[in-house]
């Protein structure tokens, strides 16, 4: 296993310059740095963060490791309530402790180990323990890198060699829960613009919907699933793709309320009413969503309980706090006025 010796040797500069490259530190210019990191990654080069995570040292810092499909860059609030981001933040800076947020959306083909990067300089930069929220990271990474820094823990999201450092609620239930409410509306040609069926979430809560319609006798036509990235985009390019095609379908199920949202829009602009001529039912209970036209009927997620919970656990684990921690947050159906009852 490559050390920082080789690495520095390899790139013909000192250990202390290949520590500030590293940890993105400290003063270091960009050729340098470029023949830094063609070093590491021709070495393969790991740093070893076990010592780091097992020090008594601590340096007041919590990460938060992040992906914008997550919701953590787009996450909304009102005067009465805060976005899961800054219910975060209040909790850390409660125990006058601080947080960085990094972006986790970077692998790309040409660089799939991107993700993982960047959680390692998260630690680099002297983060106590790091919150992680999104879908980035592949199970296995998150099992990797855990066993070298065990101050982690799990926002919407489930590992089972490691549950106890996740803090998630029942997907599937979710969307039984929301299909079942169309179903006993008497809808039974339902469409869906699902988000990424790759993601646990996801396809927990899509098989949810499609076990509620087996239970009704009815199979869900194949040109009736659209997939999805929960942008506004796809909740435009989803109705139009389904009206394209002269789909027969009376409700529509959307992965979360930002492609319900964009459906309403767009079906409104194709001339069609919602709820008369289609249903529409969300996921989240976004804030926005009791301002929609009509205001949204969707799954209320009890995102900001998770979010403080999995902050608390954090910190009980880095800094030896006591913090009453939950992994109790049932889902609820928020009735509003985008379904119709046609039974």
């Amino acid at each position: 296993m490559a050390t920082i010796k080789d690495v520095a040797k390899l790139a013909g500069v000192g250990i202390g310059t290949v520590s500030r490259v590293v940890s993105g530190n400290g003063s270091v210019s960009y050729k340098t740095s470029v023949k830094v990191n063609n070093a590491i990654n021709i070495l393969n080069y790991k740093p070893n963060y076990t010592a780091r995570a097992l020090s008594s040292k601590t340096f007041d810092m919590i990460g938060i490791w992040a992906t914008e499909s997550s919701g953590a860059f787009n996450s909304t609030a009102d005067a009465n309530t805060n976005s899961p981001l800054k219910t975060i933040e209040h909790e850390i800076s409660k125990h006058n402790k601080h947080c960085i947020l990094i972006d986790g959306d970077v692998s790309t083909p040409n660089n799939p180990n991107a993700a993982v990067q960047s959680f390692e300089r998260l630690i680099s930069r002297g983060c106590d323990g790091i919150l992680i929220w999104g879908f980035g990271l592949h199970p296995k990474e998150v099992i990797q890198l855990e066993k070298q820094f065990p101050n982690i823990s799990l926002l919407n999201n489930k590992i089972n060699m490691i549950e106890n450092k996740c803090f998630h609620y029942d997907h599937y239930a979710a969307g039984k829960i929301a299909a079942q409410y169309l179903l006993k509306n008497g809808h039974t040609k339902i469409a869906c613009i699902t988000g990424n069926l790759n993601t646990d979430d996801g396809y927990a809560r899509h098989n949810g919907m499609l076990d509620a319609l087996k239970e009704y006798g009815i199979q869900m036509k194949p040109e009736h699933i659209i997939e999805g990235d929960y942008s506004f985009k796809c909740g435009e390019q989803g109705v139009k793709r389904l009206l394209n095609q002269n789909s027969d379908f009376s409700a529509l199920l959307c992965g979360n309320d930002s492609i319900a949202m964009a459906a309403i829009s767009t079906l409104s602009k194709e001339g069609l009413s919602v709820p008369n001529d289609i249903s529409v039912i969300g996921y989240d209970d976004n804030v926005v969503a009791n301002y929609t036209s009509p205001p949204l009927t969707t799954m209320r997620v009890p995102f900001n309980d998770m979010a403080l919970f999995s902050t608390k656990f954090l910190l009980n684990q880095c800094y030896g706090l006591d913090l009453s921690i939950s992994y109790d947050f049932p889902v609820e159906l928020v009735v509003r006025e985008s379904v119709k009852n046609i039974a």
